[in-house]
C-alpha cells in the first residue's frame, strides 16, 4: 500500500479585530502631515491622516467583516469611514445602508470610496440611477462614479448590478445636456462617464462626437469671457525669439 500524501494542518484563523482595536491602530498610524494633506482635498471634522499604505496592511489582516464596517462607519472618523467601505460586504450592503452612508459623505475622498463599493455590489445601476438624480455634489459625483465604473463592464449583466446598452444610450444624453451646469466633482465624474463609454465596445464613435462638441462649447466660452489683461503676454526673452530676420520666416527665426 502506498503512504497517504500528509495534509497540512490549516492554520488557525486569526481572531476577529474590535472595533476598539482597530480605531486604537488607526490613530496610532496617522501623521500630522497625511492629516494636512487631508485637509487640502476637502476632509473635515475627526481625521487621524492615515496613509493608504497601512490602510491595505490592515484590510489583509481584516478583510471582509461587515459587522466592524458598520461600527466603524458610526464613529465620524474620517479614516474609519474610508475603512469601512473597504471591509463592508458588497452582498450584505442593502440600497437603504449606501444611501444612509451617501447622505453622511462631505467629501470628494470618501466620495470615491463609497462609489467603490457601490459599484461592487448587485444593486449597482440602481443606486447610481438614485444618485445622478440628487442635487446634492457628493451624490451626484458618487452616481456618476458608479456610472463610469459601470460603463467598462459590458459583460455585467443587470442582474449582477450592470447597465444595458440603452442605459448607456441615456446616459451619454443626460451627460451631453447637464455637464456644463453641474458641480465641479459631478462635472469630473461625468468626464470619466464619457471617456469610459469611449472605452465600451460600439461606443467610441458616439463618445468621440460627445467629446468634441463637449471640447468645442467650452473653448469658445473661455475664448469669449477671457478679459484682455490676462491674455498671455510674449516676454523679452520670446519676443527676441520671436522677431523676424530678413530672408526667413517666422517659424524658422523662431528656431535656435
Amino acid at each position: 500500500m502506498t503512504p497517504k500524501p500528509k495534509t497540512k494542518a490549516k492554520k488557525p484563523a486569526p481572531p476577529r479585530l474590535t472595533t476598539k482595536q482597530v480605531m486604537a491602530e488607526l490613530k496610532a498610524a496617522g501623521t500630522a502631515q497625511t492629516a494636512k494633506t487631508f485637509r487640502n482635498h476637502g476632509v473635515l471634522g475627526d481625521c487621524y491622516g492615515v496613509s493608504y499604505a497601512f490602510l491595505k496592511k490592515l484590510h489583509k489582516r481584516v478583510r471582509t467583516d461587515h459587522k466592524l464596517a458598520l461600527e466603524l462607519w458610526q464613529t465620524g472618523n474620517h479614516d474609519a469611514r474610508v475603512f469601512a467601505c473597504w471591509a463592508a460586504d458588497g452582498d450584505k450592503t442593502t440600497m437603504k445602508l449606501l444611501d444612509q452612508w451617501a447622505r453622511d459623505v462631505d467629501n470628494h475622498v470618501l466620495a470615491i470610496e463609497l462609489a467603490s463599493l457601490a459599484q461592487d455590489t448587485n444593486r449597482a445601476h440602481r443606486i447610481m440611477a438614485k444618485w445622478i438624480d440628487r442635487k446634492s455634489e457628493w451624490s451626484s459625483s458618487m452616481g456618476w462614479g458608479v456610472a463610469s465604473r459601470l460603463a467598462m463592464q459590458p459583460g455585467r449583466g443587470p442582474d449582477e448590478g450592470g447597465i444595458t446598452e440603452v442605459q448607456v444610450g441615456e446616459l451619454l444624453t443626460r451627460l451631453k445636456a447637464g455637464i456644463h451646469s453641474a458641480p465641479n466633482y459631478t462635472r469630473h465624474n461625468m468626464n470619466n462617464a464619457l471617456i469610459s463609454i469611449g472605452c465600451r465596445p460600439k461606443w467610441k464613435t458616439k463618445a468621440i462626437a460627445a467629446a468634441k462638441r463637449h471640447v468645442r462649447r467650452v473653448g469658445a466660452r473661455r475664448r469669449r469671457h477671457r478679459p484682455q489683461h490676462a491674455r498671455r503676454r510674449p516676454t523679452h526673452q520670446h519676443a527676441v525669439h520671436r522677431k523676424r530676420q530678413p530672408g526667413l520666416g517666422l517659424a524658422a527665426a523662431a528656431t535656435p
